[in-house]
């Protein structure tokens, strides 16, 4: 698993705190506090870098093109 340093956003909104991480699209985090949220993005940073992995490795079950 890749590891390595992220710049990270923490944006106050709706009475929480959200953590965006800059250089993996979709990456965000939530919390009560700037610190909570920003652990949380440590936790959403992991699974987002083994999930990637994952599917760099494994061919697509099914692949299907929708409109929203």
């Amino acid at each position: 698993m890749e590891t390595g340093r992220f710049r990270i956003s923490i944006h106050r909104a709706h009475g929480c705190y959200f953590a965006s991480v800059a250089n993996l699209p979709g990456c965000f985090a939530r919390g009560r506090t700037q610190v909570e949220a920003l652990e949380n993005a440590r936790v959403c940073i992991r699974g987002y870098l083994w999930v990637a992995q994952a599917l760099a490795t494994q061919p697509a079950n099914v692949s299907l093109e929708i409109a929203v």
